[in-house]
């Protein structure tokens, strides 16, 4: 996906000395987060092969450019590995995808620490964080959506290089379509990343809230 999705930060705890009202909460809460976290790891895991295989391939996609027609066999085997590339891809992305629908079903823990809350202000805090992350996930949903269809536009390419009939016009225009589909990838993957940064700072505001109960 080229543009790094930043990780969660959800498994840190803190630590509320003198605090016995908010404790229970908090500890709720800091269990709710840790198995979102957990229940991601298949995500994180997915991300760091998908970034390796991304790589790999656009050193090969690079290679058959490089190529003359003369090299039909050459060809023929780099785009194999290209498809094949691309299959791997979407593998990992529905794995990566299960793993964030996992975390999403954990989150309605996060709604049962609110409605045990009596503060308003730590009540108020805890749903905003439920709902970014409700959000975060959406903005992931995006995210494979969009690559999704970057990967479908990228095999159209992949196949063009295997026809000796392509004109060179028409691998431009669909070089094009590749690129500007990944642009929207990158945009997906940027509201995702501010999402995410967003619930970092939220979950840090609840845990305040909370040790300042009296």
């Amino acid at each position: 996906m080229k543009k790094g999705l930043i990780g969660l930060v959800l498994s840190s705890t803190i630590v509320l000395s003198g605090c016995t009202f908010g404790a229970s909460a908090h500890e709720q809460l800091s269990e709710a987060l840790s198995t979102i976290y957990e229940e991601e790891k298949g995500y994180r895991e997915a991300q760091k092969e998908l970034a390796s295989l991304e790589k790999k391939e656009q050193e090969t996609f690079n290679e058959v450019m490089a190529l003359t027609q003369e090299d039909t066999e050459k060809v023929k085997t780099l785009v194999s590995e290209l498809n094949g590339s691309v299959e791997q891809r979407l593998a990992l992305l529905e794995e990566e995808k299960q793993s964030m629908k996992n975390a999403e079903d954990k989150v309605s823990a996060i709604e049962d620490v609110a409605s045990e809350v009596k503060d308003e202000k730590s009540k108020t805090s805890i749903k905003e964080l439920d709902k970014a992350l409700d959000d975060r996930y959406a903005a992931h949903d995006k995210v494979s959506t969009e690559y999704e269809a970057l990967t479908e536009k990228q095999t159209v390419l992949y196949e063009m290089l295997l026809n000796e009939e392509t004109k060179q016009e028409d691998l431009q225009n669909q070089v094009a379509e590749v690129n500007s589909q990944n642009e929207k990838v990158q945009e997906a993957i940027q509201t995702f990343n501010d999402s995410t940064i967003a619930i970092n700072e939220l979950k840090s505001n609840v845990y305040s809230t909370l040790s300042s109960e009296k």
